[in-house]
């Protein structure tokens, strides 16, 4: 039996949420997506996610999904504090890692619409120094820092430009661009031009760099107390994490379903970027030889069933985030987790060796190349809104 989009919906939200909100405040979904929002393939989903959690021993994670400008489903699963019993919401803070890329790519396009960058500026103009082989090679551009192509490796010579080979560490390096260019950090930009503007009041630099933190006049206890706690499953059971996030535009901001919501609309309403800045990003870059890759600037672009997918995930100790925007549907899916595991199938190892960093034995070598749905929470988002 067929069932109004509006009826649905508010079952949806008395379900999950505990009080339906009234239908006027149910955002309409697209014609071409209503089949899709069916109670019982909706409770199906969440089922899913439950038991994705469990298997991967996620101790808690909120998610949520964005269609015509509203969180139109938002859960938490698990808990935010296992000691405590507290059960995590759009509201609980996590650190969303590498999804800070896609900040720092619209700070760094914000200062080449202004003219103060541009994206073939060889790195050493920026004092930027790669190390190893690699230095401040001016053959390295800011581009390449941006679409992890950078490296190269030794069947080119480790020319630039060539080979796609994740590495946030050196994605982070146009912090300095944007410092110089700008005369700002990139965390007085990030709350300048993002966070304050659309009042997105659970979005921070890292609590542990004092520096940016300190740019938001929050009271860092006080925030502390949002900001669910992380884990990791070890020997059998979950450990608390004790470890020191750092902060640049590749990884270390802190935020919530509710306020990535807030941003995913932002980005579609071109409120924080122009139109040909998003395109620009959200096109894969193509090698000098032609090969195109899997990544534009600071988002992975795929397609699937005739569809673009942009997304990235994040991760680190204790923290993970994956956050999926299908621009033809007009949906994002944003899911944020109190432990690693959320993002494990993309990386390798997650262990770095004692004294010599991640070493020889680099987690991220391989990582990302899968396609999306490696992700069994991004398959089981695919298969309920990509059909």
């Amino acid at each position: 039996m067929k069932h109004s989009l509006p009826t649905m919906l508010a079952t949806i939200l008395l379900f999950s949420c505990g009080t339906p909100r009234p239908l006027s405040q149910v955002a309409p979904v697209k014609a071409s997506d209503s089949t899709l929002w069916n109670t019982r393939r909706l409770a199906a989903f969440e089922k899913k996610i439950e038991q994705l959690r469990k298997r991967y021993h996620i101790p808690g994670m909120s998610a949520g999904i964005v269609n015509e400008k509203q969180l139109v489903w938002k859960k938490g699963f698990g808990y935010a504090d296992v000691d405590r019993r507290i059960p995590p919401d759009e509201h609980t803070v996590y650190h969303i890692a590498s999804v800070t890329k896609t900040f720092g790519s619209i700070i760094f396009m914000q200062q080449v619409a202004a003219g103060r960058l541009q994206l073939n500026d060889p790195i050493n103009k920026y004092g930027i120094n790669l190390g190893a082989r690699w230095g401040s090679n001016p053959r390295i551009r800011l581009k390449h820092l941006m679409t992890h192509t950078a490296m190269g490796n030794a069947w080119n010579g480790f020319k630039p430009g060539y080979v796609f080979r994740y590495n946030g560490g050196w994605y982070g390096e146009i912090g300095k661009a944007i410092a110089q260019a700008s005369g700002q950090s990139f965390g007085a930009l990030l709350m300048q031009q993002i966070v304050l503007p659309l009042h997105m009041q659970q979005t921070v630099p890292s609590t542990d760099d004092s520096a940016a933190f300190a740019l938001t006049g929050y009271n860092k206890t006080a925030f502390l107390e949002k900001v669910a706690r992380p884990y990791d499953w070890k020997h059998g059971k979950l450990e608390p994490v004790r470890f020191r996030y750092g902060f640049s535009p590749a990884a270390g901001m802190m935020s919530s379903v509710s306020d990535l919501a807030i941003y995913t609309v932002a980005i579609d309403e071109r409120r924080i970027l122009s139109d040909s800045s998003w395109q620009q990003m959200t096109t894969p870059y193509i090698t000098p030889k032609g090969k195109t890759i899997q990544y534009g600037l600071g988002w992975f672009v795929k397609t699937y069933r005739g569809m673009k997918l942009l997304w990235h995930t994040g991760w680190w100790y204790g923290y993970s985030a994956l956050f999926v925007k299908i621009p033809q549907k007009d949906l994002t899916f944003i899911i944020l987790a109190n432990s690693q595991d959320l993002s494990r199938p993309f990386y390798h190892i997650v262990k770095p060796i004692p004294g010599l960093g991640f070493g020889f034995f680099n987690p991220f070598r391989r990582n990302l190349n899968k396609t999306l749905n490696a992700s069994g929470f991004a398959a089981a988002f695919l298969d309920l809104f990509a059909d």
